[in-house]
């Protein structure tokens, strides 16, 4: 006989997604007499509490927090079974997941991803964007197939494959109509009195950024607006401030057009680009083509 029911399993988690007994059993579309009767007899199964009421809701005890990690396991697979059996029908043959940096997202990846549907229509691409931090997170979880940033997220991920796509220096940006456009020679001085809009602390773009500002002289008591990706260039084109981007950005960008990079005499720092993905089973065939797919394509970013 089974210790635990499956199904019991999906009730607790997400019992412990909403923080509620209530509703959880709305959503799970079971009355609250019949899920609180469920999770009583798993927990006189396990002999064990699972879960308390606190001032959050309900949380899991700490035997309930690695039971969770199982639950979550089970809910992964059952939403990868939906997709798959959904795909299906709608007469796709694969699903790849990919989650990438949101600067990858905004200025490389939409005409190689364009490309690639059309040229494998029967592939399902489902993209996502997020940090660094959390596309390691995503694939360690299973949450993505694929994730495109920095290669340092390989490194902290045992067993992951790790293909470079493209290296980018950083360069500094400004309006057209900065005070700092025209002039000849900047000075540290000018750095450090200007004001400057950089990408959120955290992200692997910003730690590059960080880096060059180091190499530069720049202190960390300077002005500076931490923003998204997709706010800096605006925020730039205003006229006020200085940024720091790869240089990649100003290649298919109608706004690069407004703008001029600021001349330092100092050795370039880079970001590099990489596909990471885990090689559960073998070689995947999607996987590879797609990553070949975009190596070739976002060959000419390459120090760009």
């Amino acid at each position: 006989m089974r210790l635990v029911d499956p199904r019991h399993l999906l009730q607790f988690h997400e019992i412990i997604r909403t923080g509620s007994f209530t509703r959880a059993a709305s959503t799970l579309g079971l009355t609250q007499p019949a899920l609180t009767r469920n999770m009583k007899l798993m927990e006189g199964r396990l002999g064990f509490e699972l879960m308390v009421r606190s001032r959050q809701g309900i949380v899991p005890t700490s035997l309930g927090e690695r039971i969770l990690e199982e639950a979550n396991a089970m809910v992964l697979a059952e939403r990868r079974i939906s997709a798959l059996t959904d795909n299906l029908r709608r007469g796709y043959d694969a699903e790849l997941r990919v989650a990438c940096t949101p600067t990858m997202s905004l200025h490389a990846m939409p005409e190689p991803v364009a490309s690639f549907a059309r040229d494998n229509p029967a592939v399902r691409l489902d993209i996502r964007q997020g940090h660094s931090g959390l596309l390691a997170e995503w694939l360690h979880e299973n949450v993505v197939d694929l994730v495109l940033g920095p290669p340092s997220i390989a490194r902290t991920l045992a067993g992951t494959i790790n293909e470079p796509l493209f290296d980018s220096p950083l360069v500094i940006l400004a309006a057209r109509n900065h005070p700092l456009a025209g002039k000849g020679v900047i000075t540290t001085s000018d750095l450090n009195h200007a004001r400057w809009a950089l990408h959120q602390p955290g992200t692997g773009i910003r730690d590059a950024a960080d880096a060059l500002l180091r190499q530069l002289g720049v202190t960390d008591n300077i002005q500076a607006n931490a923003l998204p990706s997709n706010m800096i260039l605006s925020l730039l084109r205003m006229g006020d401030h200085l940024a720091i981007v790869p240089r990649y950005v100003m290649a298919n960008n109608i706004a690069a057009a407004d703008l001029v990079q600021i001349v330092t005499n100092t050795p370039p720092v880079e970001l590099a680009h990489a596909a990471i993905w885990y090689d559960r089973a073998g070689a995947d065939t999607v996987t590879r083509r797609l990553v070949r797919h975009l190596q070739q394509s976002l060959a000419p970013l390459h120090n760009a």
